[in-house]
């Protein structure tokens, strides 16, 4: 078990390896990049390294061993909101740089994208499930999704921002160029969306990072204002950002499960989430992060978060089942990563189309 345990933790140090491999610091000493930072693909490279430890969030949740892995099981929030964040400032940044263009082609372009691999996901884990005597209607699908329990697990994300993009759409048909009203809009739609998660009594990872979206929106719309006045108070602000991000994260970690907390630990994960991607986004400015494998993760980032459940099921289930923590860990990052490009290849056919 205290193999297990040490073997568990270097998967953890193999992805901190990913993310450092290749990393460079802006040069000359004092410039910035101010350009790269949150370019395509620098996103690419930031969406394949999150979506890694969002998987490794969920493996942490079902697995005991590991002295620093289980603490993974806490890393969920803060990597999804960056990827709310990279949403945001995207659909923001297009907008103010493509105009009308950008909204006359944004439903077909946008929607079709996350919608149509939804229901081809969900397709799937129908027929995997029906495989192992598991059998849902039309009306139980949408009826666990109304609940807050889709049938393809972990697929909240994408039902989330789906809400969005169609809410996105609708800004820019009502408020054209006013980008500021935009923004008040997109904020009462966080708040909006927030109170019904909690009317719906969905887990608070529902809606603990989803104000982030309207934060990437915030950043691309002020961007160059807020580079300049960041590079004077660049050296006391991202260390201040990280530490206090350190502070309450770990608050809330101590919160975590103890009664009548809820309330409590959702203003430190909505801080905290806050804290994590400022902090991050600011390192970005100084450092150039990036390579081929975090790259080629973040261009099918989208399929390993909705398939990565199906591999968590079909590796521990009724017919085979890997007791072996670390060896079910490895088998799940396999099949997940090895089915995703192949789902990324078939989903692209199928958006030419």
């Amino acid at each position: 078990m205290e193999l297990q345990s040490i073997m568990t933790d270097i998967l953890l140090l193999l992805l901190l390896i990913l993310f450092f491999y290749g990393i460079e610091r802006v040069k000359p000493s004092g410039s910035w990049n101010t350009d790269g930072y949150l370019s395509i693909s620098s996103g690419k490279d930031y969406r394949g390294f999150f979506a890694l430890v969002v998987l490794f969030n969920h493996l942490a949740q079902h697995t005991d061993p590991g002295t620093i892995f289980h603490y993974m099981a806490f890393s969920g929030p803060p990597a999804v909101a960056v990827f709310f964040f990279l949403s945001g400032y995207g659909l923001q940044k297009s907008y103010i740089t493509k105009g009308k263009d950008y909204r006359r082609g944004f439903f077909l372009k946008r929607i079709p994208s996350v919608l149509i691999p939804y229901i081809i996901i969900t397709l799937i884990y129908w027929a995997v499930m029906a495989v192992y005597g598991l059998t849902f209607s039309f009306t139980d699908i949408i009826g666990y999704i109304v609940k807050g329990k889709p049938v393809a697990t972990y697929s909240w994300y994408i039902l989330t921002i789906l809400a969005f993009y169609l809410f996105y759409g609708l800004l820019m048909y009502i408020c054209g160029d006013r980008h500021l009203i935009m923004i008040a809009g997109a904020v009462l739609w966080c708040i909006a969306y927030a109170l019904f998660c909690m009317k719906m009594s969905y887990g608070q990872w529902w809606y603990n990072s989803s104000h982030l979206l309207a934060v990437g929106m915030i950043w691309a719309t002020y961007e160059e204002k807020i580079k300049e006045t960041v590079k004077g108070i660049y050296m006391i602000l991202t260390p201040a950002l990280w530490i206090s991000f350190i502070m309450i994260f770990y608050i809330g970690y101590r919160f975590t499960g103890l009664p009548d907390s809820e309330g409590i630990t959702l203003l430190l994960a909505l801080i905290s989430n806050l804290l994590f991607v400022t902090g991050f986004i600011l390192l970005c400015l100084k450092l150039k992060v990036g390579n081929r494998i975090l790259c080629f993760l973040g261009e099918i980032s989208l399929e390993i978060y909705i398939t990565q459940g199906l591999f968590m099921f079909l590796f521990r289930n009724s017919d085979m089942y890997i007791g072996n923590d670390l060896l079910w860990c490895i088998a799940v990052m396999a099949g997940t990563v090895a089915f995703s490009f192949v789902l990324h290849a078939f989903f692209r056919m199928i958006l030419r189309k």
